[in-house]
């Protein structure tokens, strides 16, 4: 039976190295500052804000939450980032995803100042990813390469299989794992023989958002599946949040694998706070390592 890779406890011990940074900025008078913008009504987009802004409150981390409606004009969001930019009480910058259909997301999070870009998807800090030099690293990517590790210490050499493509988490995760020298396949709606390449895996990272989507045949035993999958069903009236993998067929053959919930998720937003104070530090000079 696979190891469960226990998401939410590892978040909370990262957390706690986070706290104690912030508590040494704030006898240095610092207050990291994280402004969140979260443009029109996605339900789920309002939930990960609010949590988001009760873990950086339990940080110590200062947050402001910006609720634009789904009208808002590519002007609106582009005076309010130029605001936050320019507002010296403001460390990092986040633009919540997905955008009402009128804006377009790459255009929006590339008005944020690079230097203040607590999600890392500006084109400048992609770039310096994908140079092998990376500041600040998009969140997901960062949390699954943490969780990763605390099955395999040394992934070097292995072959990792990232299915999903998506700015967010595909293509910087399939950087980030190259930068730690794995063998990288990024498989995708336009991918053939996607089992075949996938049962060569010895870690399977799935960012599809299909419930179910990977099972048994999917799997080499001893593999490490780490499942970013967030999708939500309902049978019978019950409501609940699966993920890509078909966890109970998968278990019996995997070595070790991440739940959903309770995976992943809490590792996102953990990093999200730690690029905070990251950002914190650089704008205000001060030099604090976990």
């Amino acid at each position: 039976m696979a190891t469960i890779i226990d998401g939410k406890a590892i978040a909370e011990k990262l957390c706690a190295q986070i706290k104690e940074k912030v508590d040494k900025l704030r006898k240095l008078g610092i207050r990291p500052h994280i402004a969140m913008i979260n443009i029109g009504e996605n339900p789920a987009s309002k939930i990960y804000v609010s949590k988001k802004e009760k873990l950086a409150a339990s940080l110590g981390i200062v947050s402001s939450v910006y609720n634009l409606g789904d009208n808002t004009t590519e002007e609106e969001a582009a005076n309010l980032t130029e605001c936050l930019n320019n507002d010296k009480t403001v460390h990092a910058v986040l633009l919540q995803s997905p955008l009402p259909k009128n804006l377009q997301f790459g255009k929006s999070v590339n008005l944020i100042r690079p230097d203040k870009d607590a999600d890392g998807l500006t084109l400048l800090n992609l770039g310096k990813l994908f140079s092998g030099e990376p500041e600040i690293v998009p969140c997901t990517p960062l949390g699954v390469l943490h969780l990763l590790r605390t099955v395999r210490r040394n992934i070097a050499g292995l072959h990792a299989v990232v299915i999903g493509r998506s700015l967010i988490v595909g293509r910087p995760l399939a950087q980030l794992l190259l930068n730690a020298n794995c063998s990288v396949t990024v498989l995708h709606s336009y991918s053939e023989n996607i089992r075949e390449i996938c049962r060569s895996a010895d870690i399977l990272v799935s960012a599809v958002g299909r419930p179910l989507f990977i099972g048994k045949e999917f799997v080499k035993r001893g593999a490490v599946i780490i499942d970013v999958g967030i999708n939500r069903t309902e049978t019978n009236g019950v409501k609940k949040i699966i993920g890509d993998a078909d966890f109970d067929a998968v278990s019996s053959i995997a070595e070790a694998i991440t739940p959903v919930p309770n995976g992943v998720g809490p590792m996102t937003v953990a990093y999200l706070m730690y690029n905070t104070v990251n950002l914190a530090c650089r704008i205000e000079g001060v030099t604090l390592n976990f």
